[in-house]
């Protein structure tokens, strides 16, 4: 009678937390998530699932994809971040190059690239070779002199404050979304890899997350930051 009772109840809490309430529970845009009711929420559907898992096989697969996911978000957010930290170091290799010529055999090298196949370049002069063009060598054909140097300062002004505005566009349309919500186990790794790909220390990353995002200190905060920062690590 005790255990029903206790199932019972169990089942009627989670049923009136699944009922919605004025306000609460249904979130828009630049709304804070209250994470008191799904924390509850959270915990009885892990009571259910965990009932249910000695019933059939399906059930035990639930039960077991149920414990690992959170290591999964937690693997795929490290490596994803070990990817875009490679991905934006190269961009941002190419991007400064830009500003002075661009590659003729293939845009996406930056100059350094451009410069590695050719045949005609010398250890001094390893940053000269055909492939690359300066802005006024394409523009008005000239490489030296007073008016190359005013071409290239004019074509280095225009894409740096391209890359200014394309910057200040994605912060206006993105980084609202980041207030007042967030998974905190995925932020705290988030947060933990990105610090770990950006300085090089892994270490360093886990005591971020603690500090900044952990809002108390838990081993599971600790256990997924060290996870990510490793992957991330890694990745890089």
């Amino acid at each position: 009678m005790t255990n029903g009772g206790s199932v019972s109840s169990s089942t009627h809490l989670l049923d009136l937390l699944d009922e919605p309430i004025p306000g609460v529970g249904t979130y828009d845009d630049f709304h804070t998530i209250d994470w008191v009711r799904e924390k509850c929420k959270d915990r009885e559907r892990h009571r259910r699932i965990n009932s249910k898992k000695k019933e059939s096989a399906w059930e035990m697969a639930k039960s077991l994809y149920d414990a690992w996911s959170g290591w999964l978000v937690v693997t795929l957010t490290g490596l994803a971040a070990g990817a875009l930290a490679g991905l934006i170091d190269i961009a941002a290799d190419w991007m400064t190059d830009l500003k002075e010529g661009i590659c003729l055999s293939a845009l996406w090298y930056n100059h350094e690239q451009c410069c590695w196949g050719s045949n005609e370049t010398t250890f001094e002069e390893r940053d000269k070779c055909p492939q690359w063009k300066t802005w006024a060598e394409l523009i008005i054909g000239q490489a030296e002199g007073p008016g190359s140097y005013i071409m290239n300062y004019i074509m280095y002004i225009f894409w740096a404050l391209s890359f200014a505005f394309l910057a200040v566009s994605l912060v206006k349309v993105f980084a609202p979304y980041a207030c007042g919500s967030g998974i905190p186990e995925v932020l705290s790794a988030a947060s933990a890899a990105g610090v770990s790909v950006a300085f090089g220390a892994p270490i360093g990353g886990v005591l971020f997350s603690l500090e900044e995002v952990g809002k108390d200190v838990r081993w599971l905060v600790m256990r997924d930051g060290r996870h990510s920062c490793i992957l991330a690590h890694f990745s890089v």
